[in-house]
């Protein structure tokens, strides 16, 4: 004789501790599930560095800036202090003797010729003098463009700026105060040839401070008017005001950031170390889990060994047992009830070492009578019944063949016999029905107490547990109540009529 036991055995020894596709696929699985957080905070990461870099860079070009006033404050400087001393000769030159023309000309002649004046009172211009034999023909022709300049002017303005020239650019400064024939104009304007020695000194002067910065000063005519040291990445403009309204510092130098890949590498590879960490650990349960598995196999494999013989051992003597009786009366039905119990151990032991039929397992139909089934049942266990002083009586609402789990179904019925046994001795119904599909089994006893809840108490015994999940399993479910007297246990299986495929 073979027992199923045996047969489950044989086919668990075949189980080996090695790396399946499916574990494989699991492993992978879970490296994508540690990868989404991962992936998460590397973006969160890149958003942080170009952050950071936007801020670096601005930084980078307010120091810029920064630098470029410097400059630009100190040209501007040379300029109206080189305008304030010629405006200091002029006026001087204005208040000598009689003859202020000729003073003029002499502080003009101290410029070179490159210093133009316009001097008006009201509607009379005192200098130049309107003689035109006074005053040199191209010292006549730039003196126009000042006129024009001081014409825009308003009472009490003042206007600078800079005007070009064949020979270069002018700055100039016209200031009107007074009204009507109390009006005064007064307006100057240096040739660039006469401040650009000035104005480079100083802005060589100050670049020296600042080594490695390259510089460049542009006017407002974009020709660039000085420059210093090399820029390979170009330069940052920055507009000026005051005496160089119009011109331009460019520079270039400041320690700017740079955008590149490193920075993102130094945040991607820790996170990419990790996820390797993660997913070796990942690989290395997964491998633990075949191993162990692998380990309860080769266990199951002894207890097979070591169980079969003693279970088919004694199932043979019960058999001898029936043969030797000779037809005692009771002794055929102990020893069919010895068999039965011990079948029941067999297919027990092999769910419950190989798990091929737990709680969990998918539902094994077959056809059968659940009244005759039940009835049978309870025939088995009348004598454990009747030592505990349970009388039980067994009532049937199904007729004919369901297909259902009757493996199940006997499981759930000796639990719930054997916890009314245990915590209420005495009377015990058992009631089979089937409806829409489920086939219900109720057991209620009459010495229990009611309870105020439904839900599965510890000391109901882990019997209750267990119908609970073989019924969820089945596609049913389970409940206790109160019967008052007694408790009402229900559970409820899937189950089909024969022929019917489900």
């Amino acid at each position: 004789m073979k027992s199923p036991f045996a047969k489950s055995a044989t086919r668990s020894s075949g189980v080996q501790a090695f790396p399946s596709p499916g574990s494989w696929g699991a492993t992978a699985r879970q490296a994508l599930l540690y990868a989404l957080p991962l992936g998460f905070v590397a973006l969160l990461a890149a958003q942080w560095l170009d952050a950071d870099y936007l801020a670096l860079r601005e930084s980078a070009r307010h120091d810029a800036q920064y630098v470029a006033g410097i400059l630009g404050a100190a040209a501007s400087k040379e300029v109206a202090d080189l305008a304030t001393y010629a405006r200091i000769n002029i006026g001087r030159a204005a208040e000598e003797g009689l003859d202020p023309p000729t003073a003029l000309w002499r502080v003009i002649s101290g410029y070179d010729q490159q210093l133009l004046v316009l001097m008006r009172k009201g509607d009379q211009t005192i200098f130049p003098p309107e003689d035109p034999l006074a005053m040199p023909k191209m010292w006549e022709e730039r003196l126009r463009t000042l006129v024009g300049v001081a014409s825009l002017l308003r009472e009490g303005d003042f206007v600078d700026g800079w005007f070009p020239d064949a020979s270069g650019e002018y700055y100039f400064e016209c200031r009107r105060s007074g009204e009507a024939d109390a009006r005064e104009e007064n307006c100057l304007a240096l040739n660039s040839r006469f401040i650009f020695p000035d104005l480079v000194a100083a802005l060589e002067t100050r670049s020296k401070a600042y080594p490695g910065w390259a510089f460049r000063l542009r006017d407002p005519f974009d020709r660039v008017i000085w420059k210093t040291g090399e820029a390979p990445e170009g330069f940052e403009s920055f507009l000026q005001s005051g005496a160089l309204n119009g011109w331009a510092v460019d520079v270039a130098g400041a320690p700017s950031p740079r955008h590149s890949a490193l920075g993102r590498f130094a945040l991607a590879a820790p996170l990419a170390l990790v996820w390797l960490l993660l997913v070796y650990q990942a690989r290395k349960a997964e491998k633990e889990r075949l191993a162990e598995g692998a380990a309860r196999a080769a266990l199951a494999t002894r207890l097979s060994h070591d169980l079969r013989t003693p279970l088919a051992n004694l199932k043979l003597y019960a058999e001898l047992i029936a043969r030797k009786a000779g037809g005692a009366p009771g002794l055929d039905r102990y020893c069919s009830v010895l068999t039965e119990e011990i079948d029941r151990l067999d297919a027990l032991a092999g769910e419950t070492i190989f798990g091929d039929a737990g709680a969990h397992a998918a539902p094994r139909m077959s056809a059968a009578d659940p009244c005759d089934l039940a009835r049978r049942i309870v025939a088995r266990y009348e004598r454990l019944l009747s030592a505990s002083s349970c009388a039980c009586e067994a009532r049937c609402g199904v007729s004919g063949l369901l297909r259902f789990d009757s493996s199940a179904f006997e499981r759930i019925l000796i639990n719930l016999l054997d916890n009314a046994r245990k915590y209420a001795p005495g009377r015990i119904d058992v009631a089979v029905d089937w409806r829409d599909g489920l086939l219900a089994l109720e057991v209620r006893d009459y010495g229990a107490a009611a309870t105020q809840s439904d839900e599965i108490k510890p000391s109901h015994g882990l019997g209750l547990s267990i119908v609970q999940e073989l019924a969820r399993a089945n596609g049913g479910g389970f409940s206790l109540s109160g019967a008052d007297p007694g408790l009402r246990a229900r559970a409820t299986i899937r189950a089909f009529p024969d022929g019917d495929a489900g």
